[in-house]
């Protein structure tokens, strides 16, 4: 699976560098370790690859069990699995770097990865990148066929499920070969945002637009996330028992990736929303114009009256013109119960600071996690002077505003 950041799409991701750069515009952002649960095991093409804690867990789960059971071929198999989804994954980021997008991180869970692509591909890309994975895994299988080919061991999967998977608990790679089979037959499901998901809204969008693509891929992913739900609770029986690679029904793992599915294809819905929303606006648009400045020698007494004197949240904090540092109303609060009121501004303002141009555009500042969803954009004009500045706030009253004028302005259409 590959997923944009929520915030994900963007057509330019960007971020900041230190206080004192003053081209310190929004950059693409540089792969991080977004997820404190997780481990960096390996860097591909710039991607870290990490591995969620759980996965870990799953591991050392099934080496405690396999010592009475099956000794080390079922560690051996999950060791393989790993690596195959990892190889599926980076099939995914590497076509997606191949076409120019930005992939933060690849994360592998015990139910799958998930390659975080910061921008939002373009449909004909989409499907492309959507497609490399399972792709992998298809030359995957071929290979390990050759193999067990070569050695006699290939299974005959034109039995029922169980003569199929006869012995393949005693073999790891047999069972890495019906792993990876399942895995490109589970991945193409049409359900957003899984693989045949993503191809299904690339192949609408080429006709149908981007948004109205994701609205039905979505409820089409949503739909196919309740029957899988209810199949994994065992409602509707057995009806498939017999079909070699379909899981058996009241298997745990297909509820959670049930939800999982619901609720990603709703935040990839609402992602698209957002962005419709302010693809043709520029920062200008949604910026404050009206705002108040600190001094880095003012006191956290003078932030606090300034605090409860607005509505700002935030302070940029200004030293003969040139923006050193921003306050927030966070860091003011836990500086005045550490410092006291006595402390000075700068020693509790963030120096990392994001800055944009009047006329840039907005979405890339509202989609990337290094913009406005983690500190205000402060817009400077064309002589290096403070403008302005996008707050969350004010960019979801902005939102707002449109989409209440966009909707006014359907109904009139209809009307006449």
């Amino acid at each position: 699976m590959s997923l944009p950041l929520p915030p994900s799409p963007s057509s330019g991701g960007k971020n900041s560098g230190g206080p004192n750069n003053k081209d310190n515009k929004l950059k693409p952002t540089e792969p991080a370790v977004r997820n404190a649960w997780s481990l960096r095991i390996a860097t591909v093409s710039g991607i870290p690859i990490q591995l969620h804690f759980t996965f870990l867990l799953m591991i050392i789960w099934f080496a405690a069990s396999s010592i009475a059971t099956t000794g080390a071929g079922l560690v051996l198999f999950t060791l393989g699995l790993f690596t195959c989804v990892a190889l599926h994954e980076l099939g995914h980021a590497l076509v997606a770097q191949r076409f120019g997008y930005t992939v933060r991180d690849i994360v592998l869970y015990p139910i799958g990865g998930v390659a975080s692509i910061e921008q939002s591909p373009r449909a004909r890309h989409e499907l492309l990148i959507a497609i490399a994975g399972p792709a992998v895994n298809v030359v995957i299988a071929l290979i390990l066929t050759g193999i067990l080919s070569a050695t006699g061991q290939v299974p005959d999967f034109t039995q029922t499920q169980g003569g199929a998977l006869a012995g393949f608990e005693k073999t790891p790679l047999r069972l890495l070969l019906y792993a990876n089979i399942a895995l490109v037959l589970f991945n193409m499901i049409p359900a957003f945002p899984m693989d045949g998901g993503r191809v299904l809204r690339a192949l609408l969008a080429l006709r149908l637009g981007k948004l109205r693509a994701t609205r039905i891929a979505a409820g089409v992913g949503q739909f196919v996330a309740v029957l899988m739900g209810l199949y994994g609770l065992g409602i509707f029986g057995r009806p498939f028992a017999n079909v070699p690679f379909f899981p058996a029904p009241g298997n745990f793992s297909l509820l959670i990736i049930a939800l999982f599915v619901f609720f990603g294809a709703s935040q990839e819905l609402q992602a698209e929303q957002s962005q419709e929303m302010v693809e043709d606006a520029v920062v200008s648009e949604a910026m404050v114009r009206e705002f108040t400045t600190l001094a880095p020698g003012d006191s956290l007494r003078r932030a606090a009256e300034v605090l409860l004197a607005t509505s700002q949240q935030d302070f940029p904090v200004v030293l003969s013109e040139e923006v050193v540092g921003v306050l927030s109303r966070n860091q003011l609060l836990r500086g005045l119960a550490q410092e006291g009121d006595t402390a000075y501004v700068a020693g509790t303002m963030s120096r990392d600071i994001v800055f944009a141009g009047p006329n840039d555009d907005l979405e890339p500042v509202m989609m990337n996690p290094n913009g406005v969803q983690k500190a205000p954009v402060l817009v400077r004009g064309a002589d290096g002077h403070l403008i302005g500045m996008v707050t969350m706030e004010n960019l979801m009253e902005f939102m707002t505003l449109r989409q209440i004028a966009r909707a006014r302005d359907e109904s009139e259409r209809d009307r006449a």
